[in-house]
């Protein structure tokens, strides 16, 4: 194998030039993987507060469905308005309004 010059200044240069560059990208990859999992993390929280957010719309629909079912029961006995004869204002206000008007009810009776 022949002794090439040429080659051998090359690859000099090349040992010296990739630490050299290797240390200067280092900084700029660190810094955006820094950037990147910020974004994941900021992301995660967004999502997560929307979840929570359909969560709560879902709740508020089954508690509107609950107090709409009791609503067509007094229908179902001909009452046509939705009030029952002995209903209060409580117990139209919606299921957490019902639960609070009985539990306070029968805490007077006892």
């Amino acid at each position: 194998m022949a002794f090439s010059p040429f080659s051998f200044v090359l690859g000099l240069g090349a040992a010296w030039v990739l630490p050299s560059i290797s240390r200067f990208l280092r900084p700029l990859a660190v810094e955006a993987t820094a950037a990147s999992l910020g974004m994941f993390d900021e992301a995660r929280r967004v999502i997560a507060e929307q979840m929570e957010t359909l969560e709560d719309i879902a709740a508020e629909a089954r508690a509107r469905r609950e107090a709409m079912s009791g609503v067509a029961t007094f229908d179902v006995n001909g009452s046509g308005d939705g009030d029952a004869p002995g209903d209060t204002e409580d117990s139209t206000a919606g299921a957490r309004g019902r639960r609070r008007g009985e539990a306070a009810g029968r805490r007077r009776v006892s």
